[in-house]
């Protein structure tokens, strides 16, 4: 079955993307993994688990997996396909970025 998409174009850039209404339930369980992956745990001397550490760099990580999963297609000004990529996104302007995230499927700024 197709998702249905919406075009974004990007201010800044000029680009394109193509991107999901909605997110598949494994998909919505990758971004989630990424931050449970992140904590570390240990027990105290009653076998009851605390945290121990977190990464903080699981923040980007979810931004970067929720938009990779959330676009279908990025194309450039003059209409060549982009690799769907990190390095793309980390290629972005700040202002398209935040575009494209106040894009994806469940953000606030999306409902009316």
């Amino acid at each position: 079955m197709e998702r249905p998409i919406e075009t974004v174009k990007l201010l800044v850039s000029g680009i394109n993307a193509e991107v999901y209404t909605y997110y598949l339930r494994g998909e919505k369980k990758e971004i989630e993994a990424i931050m449970f992956d992140s904590a570390q745990f240990e027990q105290d001397e009653a076998g009851v688990p605390k945290l121990k550490k977190v990464d903080a760099s699981y923040r980007t990580r979810m931004e970067d997996k929720a938009v990779l999963l959330a676009v279908k297609s990025f194309t450039d000004s003059s209409g060549k396909n982009l690799e769907i990529k990190t390095e793309i996104l980390d290629g972005l302007p700040a202002e398209d970025f935040e575009q494209l995230q106040k894009s994806l499927p469940g953000s606030k700024s999306k409902k009316k």
